[in-house]
């Protein structure tokens, strides 16, 4: 397991967000890491949902990773829910969808990162559209300011160069 800065729990919050339930089988990270027992449990869905949207599966899992640390019941202070940390608005752009289910989550994150992989046709632009919003992303001209997604996009790099298996370029 690898540590993190932070972690999310999934508690119900002031915004609202509803709180998830842990699905049967999948643990609570410890703080500051990330659930390789969970990653595991998940191993085939993700190079499922990854193939069928044309995403590296190496590049979700680093999403995966980056955003809850494979907390399946992870809920954020700003509402998002979930592995991929999905606000409810951004999911239902793409249907009717349980964001509390693993399953679902991924299958929606994925076909979002892979909008936005196709939109800004750059790893980087794209997470950070992921994480701070499309909006944020064309207002500042690509260059986000926020610290919380500037460090989440070198996490979430760091965790891709990890899951393809070579150490990142120092």
């Amino acid at each position: 397991m690898k540590r993190l800065g932070w972690f999310l729990l999934g508690f119900p919050l002031a915004s609202g967000a509803p709180a998830c339930e842990l699905p049967p089988g999948y643990e609570v990270p410890a703080a500051g890491q990330v659930s390789s027992t969970n990653r595991r449990l998940l191993a085939p869905t993700v190079s499922r949902v990854a193939a069928r949207y044309s995403v590296e599966p190496a590049l979700v899992q680093a999403v995966i990773a980056a955003e809850s640390a494979y907390n399946p019941a992870a809920v954020s202070p700003d509402g998002a829910i979930g592995l991929m940390q999905l606000l409810p608005a951004t999911a239902a752009e793409y249907g009717e969808v349980d964001l509390c289910d693993p399953v679902a989550n991924v299958e929606v994150g994925t076909q979002h990162l892979a909008r936005l992989l196709r939109r800004y046709r750059n790893i980087s632009h794209a997470l950070a559209a992921y994480n701070a919003g499309e909006g944020t992303v064309a207002n500042q001209r690509r260059r986000v300011t926020y610290l919380e997604t500037r460090k989440f996009v070198v996490r979430a790099i760091d965790y891709y160069w990890e899951y393809k298996g070579r150490a990142r370029a120092q």
